[in-house]
């Protein structure tokens, strides 16, 4: 008969022994092991028994039989254990939190959820990835649906709630990312330069809130955080984001910048101060509050649609606000602004990333045909009078040979 633990012990560099325990499961597979934390055999036996009878023997959070349990409060600001931990490394959103939150409840749960933890493993989660191709998931959703779920796992391993991290067993989808079709240069021009009235419908808000967005790559939560005292003479300075349910709180990147300003445009914006004064300038409701991100994204589709614009060709070129920063990036870089001033203003963090907003298309490298020319021109052709001229002989003076000698040697 198979007892419930086996116990052994290591000795610790004082010279004590500690013991230590493993429990098994339900198919009699090992599992740990843990410490008792005790000294003598007797001591460990009484502390195994009474985690037994309080039914938590294997460690882990109490109760805890599946992943829907698990789950649970995982993603929770106040409670997790897991964001505890990590904030005390880095800084944290609760927008990430409460982002991660919903994945977990309307795509890992309803899949996972009366799983026990230890039953998740490589094999399980690859016929996951197959369910969610099967749903017509696009494989860049379902990797971010992927590093969620690879992450309450990994703590788990950490944790010793199981054995074993599944995700070395299991790897990320092939990258499909669709190619940008970027808003073009001529779409911008009849969007901010040309009647911009008839396209935004007159609205102020809606046309600043994107032109600011196309002229800094600014993400659509800073705009929205911005008020009155952030703008200057020549620049804002961009230190929040706004979220409707957490509200003010720090930028994606942590960091707080100042962003160069046109004329024109800080013009715009002190219009809208006029409005909101020294609230959030792009607010319906005098400053208090800032519109919603969805306001501004329908915003924008009415206007691409103003413009001529189909539904399914909005759709298909992926146009939203935060196309815009793709925009901004792609043609400051082709206005050959350096990499670093770019990343400056975007406040990327890195060449690569920078890349990634990057939409070159190069029918419009007029430069590279300038080059290929040049390397094409026919050598200039020598005047007639000149054609069979021989060139006129350079006499030199070659050196003394044994001047020479003296010096090598005296070197």
């Amino acid at each position: 008969m198979r007892n419930d633990f086996t116990l052994y012990f290591r000795k610790v560099p004082s010279g004590k022994r500690v013991y230590y325990y493993y429990a098994y499961d339900d198919d009699g597979e090992r599992l740990g092991p843990w410490t008792t934390g005790q000294f003598t055999k007797t001591a460990a036996r009484n502390y195994c028994n009474a985690q037994i009878r309080k039914g938590v023997l294997v460690p882990g959070i109490k109760g805890m039989t599946t992943f829907a349990v698990y789950a649970a409060e995982f993603w929770n600001w106040e409670k997790s254990e897991y964001l505890k931990d990590r904030r005390k490394r880095r800084k944290l959103t609760q927008g990430y939190a409460d982002k991660c939150q919903k994945v977990a409840d309307f795509t890992l749960i309803p899949y996972f959820g009366t799983m026990r933890l230890d039953r998740i493993t490589g094999e399980v989660i690859d016929k996951w990835l197959d369910h969610m191709i099967a749903e017509k998931k696009e494989n860049s959703t379902i990797n971010g649906y992927f590093g969620t779920l690879m992450t309450m796992m990994k703590w788990a391993a950490k944790k010793r709630y199981i054995l074993r991290d599944p995700f070395l067993d299991v790897q990320r989808l092939m990258n499909d990312r669709k190619e940008k079709q970027l808003i073009t240069l001529e779409e911008f021009k009849t969007m901010f330069v040309d009647d911009w009235k008839t396209v935004w419908n007159n609205d102020v808000v809606l046309y600043t809130a994107n032109k600011l967005a196309a002229l800094t790559g600014m993400r659509v939560s800073e705009i929205l955080g911005l008020k009155g005292v952030d703008v200057f003479d020549d620049h804002i300075f961009v230190a929040l984001q706004y979220d409707h349910k957490c509200g003010d709180r720090d930028t994606k990147t942590k960091t707080k910048d100042n962003i160069p300003l046109t004329a024109e445009l800080v013009k715009d914006l002190r219009k809208l101060i006029k409005i909101n004064g020294g609230g959030y300038l792009f607010s319906l409701t005098g400053g208090d509050k800032p519109v919603t991100v969805r306001h501004i994204y329908n915003g924008l589709i009415r206007a691409l649609k103003n413009m001529g614009l189909s539904k399914e060709a909005i759709k298909e070129r992926g146009l939203n606000v935060h196309a815009w920063r793709h925009f901004c990036n792609t043609e400051m870089l082709k206005d050959g602004i350096p990499v670093k001033k770019v990343q400056a203003v975007t406040r990327h963090k890195s060449e690569p990333m920078t890349d990634r907003y990057t939409h070159f298309n190069p029918l419009e490298f007029t430069e590279v045909t300038n080059f290929q020319a040049e390397l094409l021109k026919k050598k200039p052709k020598k005047p007639d009078n000149v054609a069979n001229e021989r060139l006129p002989l350079t006499l030199v003076k070659m050196p003394d040979n044994k001047k020479t000698e003296r010096i090598v040697k005296a070197s």
